[in-house]
């Protein structure tokens, strides 16, 4: 595809697409643009945000953990765990969005699956932004599954040689999707259309009508994660929506 068809195609999508007000995620989240500068995103998720975190998050004083290691270590394992519950719940979309990677026709390889799981753990990470330094905890506790993961499935696949750039270019294209779909929550539908045709898409040809239907995919999901109850985002226990593409 041309890059001038692919610019129209994004901008039909784009203006084909009207979120409500709604649909935006809400907190004080952080974006980064493309120049490396932080944007604040106003968001307001749920009422007692800090008396909840304080409740929930009881070792911020490192004494505590001195004073009381064996509840800190079983509290800790219980954070890992909730964070496995929530990556493997973003990782296992590719296989139950069987309808979605069809429509766009894609690719149904491990770089799909990638990029798919990656979309999923931003439109996460994006509520968990929103609370605090637990929140914060859970996001590097599911970042960290990433890899773990993603190295398991190229150990699988017996890959042996240039495994550590197969891993850099790997974490380079995390960070790399991650920030466009940032920029796409901060600037709107058109810029998110485009971070999805060439990440999700890899900018194969489609439509402008598939590109609109995908975003609206993303729309809903974040709208979603937004809505829902801060102990089961937290605990693991949120799950996606099974809107059809």
């Amino acid at each position: 595809m041309s890059s001038s068809r692919a610019l129209s195609v994004v901008s039909k999508a784009a203006r084909a697409i009207r979120a409500p007000a709604a649909v935006t995620v809400s907190s004080v989240a952080t974006c980064r643009t493309a120049r490396g500068a932080v944007c604040q995103q106003q968001r307001s998720f749920g009422s007692g945000g800090v008396q909840n975190e304080r409740e929930s998050f009881p070792y911020q004083n490192p004494l505590a953990k001195i004073l009381h290691p064996i509840g800190y270590i079983k509290w800790k394992m219980n954070r890992i765990d909730s964070a496995r519950h929530a990556y493997e719940n973003c990782a296992i979309q590719f296989e139950r969005r069987e309808d979605l990677v069809n429509a766009l026709n894609i690719p149904n390889n491990f770089q799909t699956w990638f990029a798919m799981t990656v979309l999923h753990v931003w439109i996460y990470n994006a509520r968990l932004r929103a609370e605090g330094v637990e929140g914060k905890e859970m996001k590097q506790e599911m970042f960290d599954h990433i890899w773990l993961d993603v190295e398991i499935k190229i150990h699988k696949a017996g890959v042996k040689s240039n495994f550590s750039k197969i891993m850099s270019n790997l974490v380079s294209a995390y960070y790399g999707q991650t920030l466009a779909y940032d920029e796409g929550l901060y600037y709107g539908d058109d810029i998110l259309a485009g971070a999805l045709w060439r990440n999700l898409c890899s900018s194969e040809n489609v439509s402008a009508q598939q590109l609109e239907e995908l975003t609206r995919y993303v729309r809903r999901q974040l709208q979603r994660i937004d809505e829902a109850d801060r102990a089961d985002v937290l605990e693991g226990r949120f799950t996606f929506d099974e809107v059809k593409v």
